[in-house]
């Protein structure tokens, strides 16, 4: 992203051209994939002449005898499938020789992990295979060793006459393996025999392909059931009860992605309204804009990749949830900035804040372009042996340094703005849910450095913490996702905060008193007090310190040391004195007897209940109750 000046073109190529080079690009992800061709050069010797060989996978629901994926024979010995469009962005497949029990595997009679191969849009591919045994030729390697799976609960939702299956380690990962399809032993128990040829033995159940493979609640992957050296021992079967269907549960719409969908809408509806009010701050409220964008195009793609089959498809859009990592904190920066110090500087002066994240963007495409089932196989095995997930983790904790850094110096900036305001402005500014977002951000960077800790300790432990760490990146993201529904809220119920002016001037609260001529300080303090007294500037709820000086035809600078040394006051609490004089004769006057005290207290100039009852109490020592009981009292 060019961070120039946001309210223009990052690039311009014209009306229609862009019009144009945008529809073309949408177009073009929805082409047709490759033309590909397979071609078997090598097979057993033990295969017959007679023998059909076939080509069976996730694009035709690993049926082993499709006849249009069927094998011709050649001339020279080889076998021949092409021109085969495939509707998907890789696909996992075997061969065989029309069954299961005639299906591929090692040389020594191992099952063979199942193939896959990814797909680009352009160019024609042609993929040489060899097959290094046939199941029911070679001895399968330890195979009088077995154990029975038995299923004993299924959920509710299951659709009738569903077929079950059990899939793993043992037979390659095929998931509609009619070897080892589950028989009915009695009305709802299920029961299969498993081979074992290594351990431990890893397995899920489906309903016959991947999208029916089972799950977690909201259509979350569950991890792989093991049999562990102690199950396989006891020979007894392993009983298993399955909780959900990935393809039965909420999938993409559940309560969890409902919010970061609502949020989004929300965020792209607050940056309309943001841009399309008339404000003294557009510079700020760009921003913002900005900050928005970035929050809620991240919560869609998280969205996107909550479904598994948008996920298998485009598995390398989960990248895009990541680049926020290094582009909140700049940019949230940028704004407070901009809001609180009415900095004028552009997004590229800040070019070292964002060198971070360009690095990640070089990384993450590196990443990306590995063939979509490697990304897919390297992100789910997720162990630190895997580079791209080791990656992942080195990027994470970077991330979370980097952000701790930045909530810190913003916190900073924030409370020097709270400390000097009384300096320049009469009431309070409408800003404190800049105090509330810090703490949403805080507690967010919380939960972020327990799941970091989690990760580090499971990687030396053996007890399994995976289900906590997904909850608690879940909380983060709709805590993470609160930051816009604040914005939200405080935009409809203080729609000024995106209109106020900014302060022109710091100024600091000690003042050389000996620098100040007696004489001249007692003749600017005759000239405020009259000033004040006979134009009751100070009823204005928005005076400032150089609106005064204004008036007074002096500096911000000479004002600001003519009140603190004059009155030792600083400039909020000059000015609420007169406010707190002016409501204490008005609350005595029967002409305002049936208005409240707040009324007249928003009358006179403050503009809220506790910073009048603040400033009163300040000035009398007493609440208004109280002041006014003394008062009849006595």
């Amino acid at each position: 992203m060019n961070y120039s000046k946001m309210h223009e073109p990052i690039f311009y190529v014209g009306k229609y051209k862009m019009f144009f080079l945008i529809a073309a690009v949408f177009l073009s992800t929805f082409g047709l994939y490759a033309q590909t061709s397979f071609v078997l050069d090598y097979v057993p010797q033990s295969t017959k002449i007679t023998d059909t060989l076939y080509l069976t996978g996730s694009f035709n629901n690993w049926n082993p005898k499709d006849p249009y994926y069927r094998f011709t024979k050649q001339a020279d010995g080889t076998y021949e499938l092409k021109n085969k469009f495939f509707d998907a962005s890789w696909i996992s497949f075997k061969i065989t020789r029309g069954s299961w029990s005639k299906v591929e595997v090692e040389n020594d009679g191992a099952p063979l992990t199942v193939r896959k191969i990814s797909f680009n849009r352009t160019t024609e591919k042609t993929l040489v295979l060899q097959v290094a045994g046939w199941s029911d030729k070679l001895k399968l390697k330890d195979q009088k060793k077995k154990v029975a799976i038995i299923l004993t609960e299924v959920p509710k939702n299951t659709p009738p006459n569903s077929s079950f299956y059990v899939c793993g380690n043992f037979n390659g990962w095929v998931p509609g393996d009619e070897r080892y399809k589950m028989k009915q032993l009695i009305s709802g128990i299920y029961q299969v025999e498993i081979p074992v040829f290594s351990e431990p033995v890893e397995y899920k159940f489906t309903r016959g392909n991947w999208l029916t493979v089972e799950g977690k609640s909201y259509g979350r992957p569950r991890p792989n059931r093991m049999l562990s050296d102690k199950d396989l021992a006891s020979k007894k079967p392993i009983k298993n009860a399955i909780d959900y269907w990935e393809d039965q549960s909420y999938g993409i719409f559940n309560p969890y992605t409902l919010i970061l969908i609502l949020t989004a809408l929300q965020g792209f509806f607050l940056i309309f309204i943001i841009n399309s009010n008339s404000n003294n701050n557009k510079s700020a409220n760009q921003a913002l804009s900005v900050l928005i964008f970035i929050i809620s195009i991240t919560l869609i793609a998280r969205v996107v990749i909550y479904d598994r089959v948008i996920y298998t498809e485009n598995p390398k859009l989960s990248l895009l949830t990541d680049l926020v990592f290094f582009l909140y904190g700049p940019v949230f920066l940028i704004y407070i900035e901009r809001l609180l110090q009415r900095s004028k500087r552009s997004f590229l002066t800040y070019w070292y804040h964002f060198v971070p994240f360009v690095l990640q963007v070089v990384v993450y495409f590196s990443i990306s372009l590995n063939p979509t089932h490697t990304f897919i196989e390297r992100n789910l095995f997720q162990s630190l042996e895997s580079p791209p997930y080791a990656i992942y983790e080195v990027v994470v904790l970077l991330a979370l340094v980097f952000n701790i850094f930045y909530w810190f110096n913003i916190k900073k900036k924030i409370k020097q703005y709270f400390q000097n305001i009384e300096l320049n402005y009469s009431t309070d500014q409408n800003i404190k849910y800049l105090n509330v977002i810090m703490m949403v951000l805080g507690v967010c960077l919380f939960f972020w450095t327990v799941i970091v800790l989690a990760d580090i300790y499971s990687a030396y432990s053996e007890i399994p913490i995976n289900y906590t760490t997904n909850l608690l990146i879940d909380i983060v993201w709709v805590v993470f996702s609160v930051v816009v529904y604040l914005l939200g809220y405080f935009a409809i119920k203080q729609p000024e905060i995106f209109r106020m002016a900014v302060i022109d001037e710091e100024l600091k609260l000690e003042v050389d008193k000996a620098k100040i001529n007696t004489t001249d300080l007692d003749e600017q303090k005759n000239a405020l007090h009259e000033i004040m007294a006979q134009e009751q500037i100070y009823l204005n709820p928005e005076l400032s310190l150089p609106e005064l000086a204004a008036k007074m035809n002096t500096s911000v600078h000479a004002l600001s040391k003519t009140i603190n040394a004059g009155y030792s006051k600083n400039f909020r609490d000059f000015v609420n004195y007169y406010r707190v004089e002016e409501f204490i004769e008005r609350a005595q006057d029967e002409k305002y007897k049936n208005q409240t005290y707040l009324a007249i207290a928003l009358a006179v100039g403050f503009n809220s209940k506790s910073s009048f009852n603040r400033s009163f109490k300040k000035v009398t020592n007493k609440s208004p109750r109280e002041y006014f009981n003394d008062l009849q009292k006595s």
